[in-house]
């Protein structure tokens, strides 16, 4: 017989940690188990679940999301890891979990988001969700040289806590940067270890992906503002395009265009939204939850 209880921000509960975990690696294939342990799941990511007895069934994640765009703080709430174990569908789980969300932060931020994939557009809208446009920013290069950019290591916790220092230190090369470090280190110790490079002659961090002659260019971390013309070069001659996973300070030189990812859309709830829309802003790639 179920026993269905709802429960919040239980990371300290091994049992019911443990639980989620599985459910999350049934659900996407990831896992939240190392993350926890190298101390990067904080305050600022809030699982709001049911479970069965002490069985994580359903889940909404809160992620709370400051960013910068021109020196303001900008307050956002992010929905992700959202599942349910396939036995307990269709069951108004997570409707439950939606509605106890929205009531409760939708009066304490600018506004909240997800990325919905194609399966549940006609979903999100029975909350109050709207479909918003995000503007991705990319180039055509030739003539870049030899290949400068080498890989860094990012092994052990050590490096993990080196890499954290180094992002808090930054300077700010994006129109809109993140400032949630949970998230960033839960890329750069999963997706992202192997794709972190350093260009020495510009004292660069590069957070970046190359597939067949494309650099996908997901963040910069530098000592001062960097130049996006001489960070691309150090990739090498076998570029010929670039595209940035953030908005860039200036996008002279960059196309721009609205950004269509397949089986993503995003959805926007709440009054701040304005200024993200007039300056066709892009959420970065590195923040998705």
């Amino acid at each position: 017989m179920e026993n269905f209880a709802f429960i919040s921000d239980y990371k300290q509960d091994e049992g019911l940690r443990v639980s989620f975990d599985a459910l999350a690696q049934k659900t996407f294939g990831i896992r939240f188990e190392e993350w926890y342990q190298l101390g990067f799941w904080r305050e600022d990511y809030i699982p709001y679940s049911i479970m069965d007895g002490r069985r994580i069934v359903s889940n909404v994640s809160v992620n709370k999301m400051l960013f910068d765009l021109n020196g303001k703080r900008k307050s956002f709430i992010q929905l992700g890891t959202v599942m349910t174990d396939e036995e307990y569908r269709g069951k108004g789980l997570n409707r439950l979990l939606m509605e106890r969300i929205v009531t409760d932060y939708k009066d304490t931020c600018d506004g909240i988001y997800l990325f919905a994939n194609d399966s549940v557009l006609d979903y999100y809208p029975k909350f109050g969700f709207e479909k918003a446009a995000e503007y991705q920013y990319s180039k055509k290069v030739r003539d870049t040289g030899e290949k400068r950019a080498v890989a860094w290591p990012m092994t052990d916790k050590r490096s993990y806590g080196y890499m954290e220092e180094i992002i808090r230190k930054g300077r700010k090369n994006s129109l809109f940067e993140m400032d949630n470090m949970g998230i960033w280190m839960f890329y750069l110790t999963y997706f992202m270890k192997n794709s972190v490079y350093y260009i020495q002659e510009l004292k660069t961090y590069v957070i970046a992906e190359e597939e067949e002659g494309t650099l996908y260019l997901h963040h910069v971390i530098s000592e001062k503002e960097a130049e996006l013309d001489r960070v691309i070069a150090a990739f090498g001659k076998d570029i010929t395009k670039v595209i940035l996973g953030f908005t860039p300070l200036s996008s002279h030189g960059f196309d721009r265009e609205e950004l269509r990812e397949e089986d993503t859309t995003l959805f926007i709830l709440g009054k701040g939204w304005e200024e993200f829309q007039e300056k066709q802003l892009r959420f970065p790639t590195l923040s998705h939850a």
